[in-house]
């Protein structure tokens, strides 16, 4: 019973840090297209991981697990918001 229960816990931590994390993203996107500029997306995101390490909520783990998961939501949104951009052209004029 004790091991299910640590099984538990830990997809709930991962569950709940992705849903978090997502959120986030989610909102610094949408912020981000109210001010017409959906590039800095990820770096409204990356502005406010700073705020884990210098509260106490580093020694927490969800606190922790989400930082991460941010990071890699960031980094997605990096990738892909700039896709409403031109493709730029090969060849011909």
């Amino acid at each position: 019973m004790y091991v299910l229960s640590i099984i538990i816990e830990s997809v709930g931590l991962v569950v709940g840090s992705v849903v978090l994390a997502g959120s986030l993203c989610w909102l610094a996107f949408t912020f981000a297209v109210w001010l017409h500029h959906t590039r800095w997306a990820p770096f409204l995101v990356v502005i406010l991981l700073p705020i884990v390490p210098l509260s106490s909520l580093n020694q927490s783990e969800f606190a922790r697990l989400s930082a991460i998961c941010v990071l890699v939501g960031a980094l997605f949104l990096w990738l892909f918001s700039g896709a409403d951009r031109a493709p730029p052209h090969i060849g011909g004029e």
